[in-house]
């Protein structure tokens, strides 16, 4: 049994509104997202005598450096070796192959944030509307972020932001560990008699094992990886991290084959304009069982 009871998130649904013909990849659509929330949170909130969130005075009481590049806690001893701890959000973006979105026809993805990150939510929210404003996608295309939710375990959703009124909600649909688990057994079907699992990996995906970049993911390299983030998360964002054998579980891991793979490797890279740099993207994408 793995015992995280104090892990939680929550998850946010972002509805933007284009006021031209925005155009988006086909693929990918999390890189523009995120590249434009990193870039405008950090315009918005850092000072201007800050050059780089490593050597700011102020890094550890900024917003952006709590979101975007975290330190480890003065004081933390349990994983306190490690030099940089996870971030506290994932941007689920469409996995749509459209491309070019109309006056009407809204973009909505998804935000799911850690713990105490879900503080943050106001800054999100600022953030995104002054991100569609200044325009997103190839051709900068202005925006309205129409509305946000917030969704429960129960994919129930409550409004936290509207546009008409432009007032910020307290979210309430916290997730829970306990509320993770009722959803898998619900969804489950007799999930103990289940004898393969079958991944799709839809955007470029990299992993590293024993320090190598790993070419064709094995059960247990995503269960390791897994294992030590939401470790990373449950400790820094929720007070707690996860009471298990590692070991243990990693060995255990190992026993399980791979019967199928269809996975293959895609170069991709993206521009950083910030830092003048390109950032590779490269990973493998396919199914495997």
């Amino acid at each position: 049994m793995i015992m995280i009871t104090a892990f939680s998130l929550q998850h946010f649904r972002f509805h933007l509104e284009p006021k031209g013909s925005l155009h988006m990849p086909a693929y990918n659509k999390g890189n523009v997202i995120r590249g434009g929330f990193g870039s405008t949170f950090r315009r918005i909130v850092c000072h201007g005598n800050c050059r780089e969130p490593e050597t700011c005075d102020l890094r550890f009481a900024c917003p952006y450096t709590a979101v975007f590049n975290p330190f480890v806690p003065e004081g933390s001893e349990k994983i306190s070796n490690n030099r940089d701890i996870p971030r506290p959000f994932v941007i689920k973006p469409p996995l749509e192959t459209k491309e070019t979105y109309l006056p009407g026809e809204r973009l909505s993805f998804d935000l799911v944030v850690v713990g105490k990150a879900k503080d943050y939510l106001p800054y999100f929210i600022v953030t995104f509307k002054e991100l569609s404003h200044t325009g997103l996608g190839r051709n900068r295309t202005p925006c309205e972020l129409a509305s946000v939710e917030s969704i429960s375990s129960e994919k129930e959703a409550t409004e936290v932001y509207s546009l008409d009124d432009n007032l910020v909600r307290p979210p309430s649909n916290e997730i829970r560990w306990a509320d993770l688990l009722r959803s898998v057994s619900a969804n489950g079907n007799g999930a103990g008699k289940i004898t393969r699992i079958k991944l799709k990996f839809l955007t470029p995906t990299t992993l590293k094992a024993g320090g190598c970049l790993v070419q064709k993911p094995a059960f247990s390299h995503i269960i390791k990886r897994l294992r030590d983030r939401i470790n990373g998360l449950s400790y820094f964002y929720c007070g707690q991290g996860l009471d298990i054998d590692f070991k243990a579980l990693g060995e255990e891991a190992e026993k399980i084959i791979t019967v199928k793979d269809s996975t293959q490797w895609v170069e991709s890279s993206r521009y950083s304009r910030r830092r003048d740099v390109s950032h590779d993207l490269s990973g493998f994408v396919g199914e495997v069982v």
